[in-house]
């Protein structure tokens, strides 16, 4: 049977969204896809037999949207059957420049980021733009709780499985993977740094280690280094600075205890992290804070809810200390979280209903 012809539209170049990346590398089978993104001029991803097609970013604001936009229009006129749009601004100007095409928008967050007045403004827009498409497709319940909305399928956010060794907990060994910007990461070294200093005092065995990857264009990275040098942390906490995914591997492997470390702020609230589906997917036991996805994510013997202060991690440290854990079990029970089942028990038969429509 001749596979149906999906058009994917991103801002993003593929490749760099883990999200469309894996839809399409576990939906091949089923479908032919067509990629349409921003050209940003990074080194190109390719992914055998998706077709990507690059919209140049030359010129001024206002000419190269416009190109992308007709460049857009044009390829939708070629007969696909089903248009999966991931929310760029702007959308639905070709939702309604096409509006006898089949479309399903896809939401896979809302604004994040300090500005209050930015978030709001972001938000407002989205919300607006919803209002033109009918098929709505969100990552979680809680971004439609959000936005106000009630009429959406829900297609959420998978992870991958970097380890599947059965581990031990004897030792502690935390892993912290993600970006530094914005994470207040210096408060789990400063958590961290109070339970070694708690151990000295009760003449407890130190044995707990902190491995930290990642970085930032905001000098997180430097303080927190700054911060460990200081404080002659260098045994117990190491910082590797940005690692490729491809490169993961080793700390999943090495490590027993993944840290999901985001601030407890209205805007993180309802999205989903993707490093707290990758540990317990690889089943370690999770240290993480209290958001709303978190909360809903972290069931009993999978880690502990912490709330985002230097205390609070100290405490969540001991707690895991107290506890008993079977990876095993972990990675057992959160299976249904990996890319290659979110991609067939969701992503597949949603494109499947809305073609059939």
């Amino acid at each position: 049977m001749k596979k149906k012809r999906i058009l994917m539209l991103a801002s993003w170049q593929f490749g760099y969204s883990t999200t469309t990346f894996k839809h399409c590398e576990f939906a091949l089978d089923e479908f032919d896809f067509t990629y349409m993104c921003w050209d940003y001029e990074l080194p190109k991803i390719e992914l055998s037999n998706v077709d990507i097609k690059y919209v140049s970013r030359k010129g001024n604001l206002i000419f190269r949207n416009i190109r992308f936009l007709n460049t857009i229009n044009g390829e939708i006129g070629k007969d696909y059957d089903l248009i999966f749009a991931n929310y760029f601004r702007g959308v639905s100007l070709i939702r309604l420049l096409n509006y006898k095409s089949k479309f399903v928008l896809y939401v896979n967050t809302l604004a994040v980021g300090k500005n209050r007045i930015k978030r709001l403004f972001y938000n407002l827009t989205l919300r607006f733009e919803l209002s033109f498409f009918r098929n709505l497709a969100l990552i979680s319940r809680g971004i439609g709780k959000k936005l106000r909305i009630d009429n959406f399928h829900i297609l959420p956010l998978g992870g991958e499985c970097f380890s599947d060794d059965s581990k031990s907990f004897e030792r502690l060994s935390l892993l912290y993977v993600g970006t530094l910007g914005n994470r207040n990461i210096l408060d789990c070294v400063k958590g961290f740094h109070n339970y070694i200093e708690i151990c000295k005092k009760t003449e407890m065995e130190i044995s707990a280690r902190f491995t930290i990857v990642g970085d930032s264009p905001y000098h997180e990275l430097e303080e927190i280094r700054a911060y460990i040098q200081r404080n002659n942390l260098e045994v117990y906490i190491h910082t590797k600075g940005y690692v490729h995914r491809n490169d993961l591997k080793p700390f999943f492997e090495k490590c027993n205890i993944g840290v999901s470390y985001i601030p407890i702020r209205s805007y993180y609230q309802y999205q989903p992290p993707t490093k707290t589906y990758e540990y317990l997917i690889s089943g370690m036991p999770t240290i993480a804070t209290g958001t709303y996805e978190n909360k809903a994510l972290v069931g009993p013997g999978a880690g502990v809810v912490i709330d985002d202060t230097p205390e609070s991690f100290q405490k969540g440290i001991l707690k895991l200390t107290q506890q008993k854990f079977d990876s095993e079990a972990i990675r057992k029970e959160y299976s249904q979280h990996t890319w290659e089942k979110v991609v067939q028990n969701h992503f597949i038969p949603l494109i499947k209903k809305h073609i059939r429509q």
